[in-house]
């Protein structure tokens, strides 16, 4: 196509079971008109092959070929040669009903929305859970936009159920980092005058273990709790009615406790989970007081602990967890 309307970046690593899904939903999109940009990043299987092979029977496909940069890098690659005038991101382990692009293309033209979401599905062995996160379609303006960022309900991080307007995307993913699509949706909220959600679960999500465990697996729920507190100063910046300071002390005091709770549950080294959920214990030091806020008493009891106790929250939340059967039932039930 000389002038997709539609560019579908998608990164794609160690993938080779699921791929040929994923590129058969977008072959099958009632949309004709896009583009799909495949970033081979550096798969050591057969996706490389995979991707090329696509390529050269549909001209739509267009594959990159790189080196190992990790999913950020990955995105970044691909939106540097889209051509179309709205970007979306599909998971290469996921896939898309066929009328994803076209519902999400004509909700954007008829509301003039910068960015559009849709609902999914959450994929696991045998089941689907559906989420539609909002009951009818909904418009928010910048400062509605905001808040549903706080709260993460109506409005979760993800990239792959959104569409966005090029002019929106003016900062790139973090290179190495994790937590990307916090850190992304922190830079680009500004730019989104209006969004547009609707309920209609479109995408299929599909949960997979991965590796809970590993050596940086404190490091990198660390991130998480930055990106956080980056969201505190960056959209209460952008925009200061949004949320009240007891709701913007909730939020801080909220992801503190759940960066520590799964630190403390997962993180195998007993020496990295206690200098890690140490330092959250000394930074929400200065946070003010957990009672001041919209929290539950469940998160306030934890949060007192962290402040106060941090190794006895860790032994607390380690202990919990070996006896949180759905949670263990759950691991199951998802994909490898």
């Amino acid at each position: 196509m000389n002038n997709p309307e539609i560019s579908i970046i998608v990164p794609v690593y160690k993938v080779e079971r699921y791929l040929r899904q994923a590129l058969d939903s977008i072959r099958s999109q009632t949309l004709q008109n896009w583009e799909c940009i495949l970033v081979d990043d550096g798969s050591p299987d057969g996706c490389g092959a995979i991707c090329d092979e696509y390529a050269n029977f549909d001209g739509r496909f267009v594959v990159l070929h790189q080196k190992n940069g990790g999913l950020s890098n990955a995105r970044n690659s691909g939106m540097q040669i889209a051509r179309a005038p709205f970007i979306v991101f599909l998971d290469s382990d996921d896939w898309a009903e066929p009328e994803l692009y076209a519902t999400m293309l004509r909700i954007a033209k008829e509301t003039g929305a910068d960015a559009v979401q849709t609902g999914f599905i959450n994929e696991y062995i045998g089941f689907q859970r559906p989420k539609n996160l909002v009951r009818e379609l909904t418009l928010l303006d910048r400062k509605g936009v905001v808040r549903e960022l706080f709260h993460d309900k109506k409005l979760p991080n993800y990239m792959w159920n959104k569409l966005f307007k090029r002019e929106v995307i003016d900062t790139p993913f973090p290179d190495g980092g994790v937590f990307e699509d916090i850190y992304a949706m922190n830079h680009w909220a500004k730019n989104i005058n209006t969004m547009a959600l609707t309920p209609e679960p479109m995408y299929h999500y599909r949960r997979r273990r991965g590796s809970i465990i590993n050596s940086r697996y404190a490091d990198n729920r660390f991130q998480f709790f930055e990106r956080c507190l980056e969201r505190v100063e960056m959209l209460s910046e952008l925009e200061p009615d949004a949320l009240t300071p007891r709701e913007l002390n909730a939020f801080k005091w909220k992801n503190a406790v759940t960066a520590a709770k799964f630190i403390s549950r997962y993180e195998a080294d007993a020496e990295k989970r206690r200098e890690v959920v140490g330092r959250i214990s000394r930074m929400v030091n200065d946070f003010d007081s957990y009672k001041d806020s919209t929290l539950n008493l469940k998160v306030k009891m934890r949060g007192y602990l962290l402040k106060k106790h941090p190794g006895f929250f860790i032994s607390l939340m380690r202990g919990v967890t070996k006896f949180d059967l759905q949670t263990n039932h759950r691991q199951k039930e998802q994909y490898e």
